[in-house]
């Protein structure tokens, strides 16, 4: 699909002029301006009309803007005013339907807009792309059905790690923590002190300890004293044990403590977590991680970055602090024993059985009736945890071998698209490269040379002192470099076996600044000669040459109307 008319108004800023062009009819057309003259405006509006302003460059469109294309097919696209349509000719449709219908005629917005070269060094298409996501465009480009087999596997590799890492985040961690929080030591040994009373009121024994302890009253004293003072530090203990385990959680690095957060939340419409890459990358350009939007998470990540750089005294602290009072702990449990064992007939005595007495003003009876019902409890208690806790690992162990089959099936997956990678290089990158050599030759002149790609994505040409990578390149050299790689996204992806159309366009701001005249006339006749049209802005006058009159459309320079006086009114 080639553009055959053309009509912009109002883009960006007010005084941008009215572009009207009805006579494009597929062929090259030059934009020639000077300076302020909207030439990169008119670029931007064009990537505006296609995917709207998420794909302009640093531009932002306002609702005031209006671009319409019309095809060499006779379809039209209108974009402005917030929105968008698209007639085929046979029906016209609006909004996300526009955008879906478009998208399959001519292609993703990641790989259309590579067909635009920028001005600026930075925002050229391959200074935009990492070196996995060339190797990944190539591939999109060329959309052969070993690629489209690639992809398939992909979006099963995607949809199997989405799918463990949702069991892992909301079905198998809820059922481990569970398991955590299920102490069934501490009851346990409860129910052990339970039944050694028990055992001491069977017996009898319990009336000889109680008769001990009220006939020396400063005996008995001291060692009620020593159990509060053994009861005071248990509960201190449970409480430092507490804040220590939340002070360590900020030991962490601060993404990973918002990543923690978000761990169990969900989509609330689709229901699906977030990707713990996906919530990890939206962190890293200061997003919300589980929406997606722009957010400042600076207030929260200062508050958590000052308790992170506390959290190792604050952690140092607390163990410290935990240590001395188990040292406490451990010389009143010494002195209680060193009393008891003074006085043979209180060796059985411990906290439970003397609180116990004491709670019931040593009423042998009440002490009795009590145990009695705390010891149902805590039978019960225990069968009811054991119970719980075997359901708990049942269900752990079932959802551990449903994720161990999907870690299986993902395995195999990976292998799968490992093997399809490298078996596919030579035919798909390979013959892209190929591509790309010759148009480069052909368009660069002298400075042509072959292109080569590693299967990492670096991009390599000749050099004197051996292989040069593309951030090694002369300005010129670059420029012409992605003019080539344009040019070759541009026709290859004609010949997608996959796609019903393309977008045989190739558009360039600015694109022979910093050439000398015999390669940028070498690029010229490259480009006036191929069949792929090209929509150039530049202010070199010397290029209107190369078009025929009708294919030359003049920008004027916009001038400015205030003056200093009329700003400091």
């Amino acid at each position: 699909m080639k553009i055959s008319r053309l009509h912009i108004d109002g883009f960006a800023v007010e005084d941008y002029q009215t572009i009207t062009k009805e006579d494009i009819a597929g062929g090259d057309l030059l934009l020639k301006g000077g300076n302020r003259s909207g030439k990169t405006l008119t670029i931007n509006a064009l990537l505006y009309a296609l995917y709207g302003p998420r794909a302009t460059l640093g531009i932002q469109p306002g609702r005031t803007s209006t671009v319409e294309i019309q095809f060499d097919n006779g379809h039209q696209l209108h974009r402005g005013g917030g929105g968008r349509s698209y007639d085929d000719g046979t029906e016209e449709v609006e909004k996300e339907a526009a955008e879906d219908l478009l998208e399959e005629l001519i292609g993703p917005e990641d790989i259309t807009t590579l067909q635009f070269v920028h001005s600026e060094t930075d925002k050229l298409p391959l200074s935009r792309l990492s070196k996995p996501q060339l190797i990944q465009s190539i591939r999109q480009i060329i959309g052969s059905n070993l690629q489209q087999e690639l992809e398939d596997y992909r979006d099963e590799r995607d949809s199997l790690e989405q799918e463990i890492e949702q069991v892992r985040r909301t079905e198998l961690a809820p059922v481990q923590r569970e398991l955590e929080e299920i102490d069934i030591g501490q009851v346990e040994s409860r129910l052990e002190k339970i039944e050694k009373l028990q055992s001491l009121i069977d017996t009898g024994r319990i009336e000889i300890i109680r008769d001990r302890l009220l006939e020396n009253e400063e005996l008995n004293e001291e060692l009620q004293d020593l159990y509060d003072r053994k009861r005071t530090i248990e509960q201190e203990l449970r409480k430092k044990d507490r804040q220590l385990r939340e002070a360590r959680r900020y030991t962490q690095e601060v993404n990973d403590l918002i990543l923690n957060a978000i761990e169990e939340l969900s989509c609330p419409v689709c229901d699906q977590v977030v990707a713990e890459s996906t919530a990890n990358h939206r962190l890293d350009r200061g997003k919300c991680p589980h929406c997606g939007q722009d957010r400042s998470l600076d207030d929260l990540k200062t508050n958590l970055r000052s308790r992170v750089e506390s959290a190792d005294d604050t952690v140092n602290q607390l163990e410290a602090g935990i240590e001395e009072l188990k040292e406490e702990q451990a010389e009143i449990e010494n002195e209680i024993d060193s009393i008891q064992a003074s006085i043979p007939d209180l060796s059985d005595l411990n906290d439970l059985t003397k609180f116990t007495l004491e709670d019931n003003n040593y009423d042998i009876e009440a002490v009795a009736e009590r145990t009695k019902n705390e010891l149902e409890q805590h039978r019960a208690e225990v069968d009811r945890l054991n119970t719980q806790k075997q359901s708990l690992e049942e269900e752990r162990d079932e959802i551990q071998d449903s994720l161990d089959e999907m870690d299986e099936s993902l395995e195999q997956v990976t292998e799968r698209i490992d093997e399809l990678e490298r078996d596919s290089f030579e035919e798909i990158v390979m013959s892209f490269q190929e591509k790309w050599s010759e148009n480069y030759e052909a368009l660069a002149g002298e400075l042509g040379l072959e292109v080569r790609v590693e299967e990492d994505g670096q991009i390599l040409l000749p050099g004197n002192g051996g292989p040069r990578k593309y951030s090694e390149l002369s300005t010129g050299e670059s420029r012409l470099l992605n003019l080539a790689f344009a040019h070759t996204a541009a026709s290859v992806a004609r010949e997608n076996e996959n796609s019903d159309d393309s977008f045989e366009v190739v558009v360039l701001d600015e694109p022979f600044a910093n050439l000398e005249d015999d390669q940028r006339d070498s690029a010229i006749d490259f480009i006036r000669d191929t069949d792929i049209q090209y929509i150039i802005a530049s202010s070199n006058e010397s290029l209107q040459r190369h078009f025929d009159p009708h294919q030359v459309e003049g920008l004027q320079t916009m001038t400015v109307q205030l003056t200093w006086d009329d700003l400091d009114e």
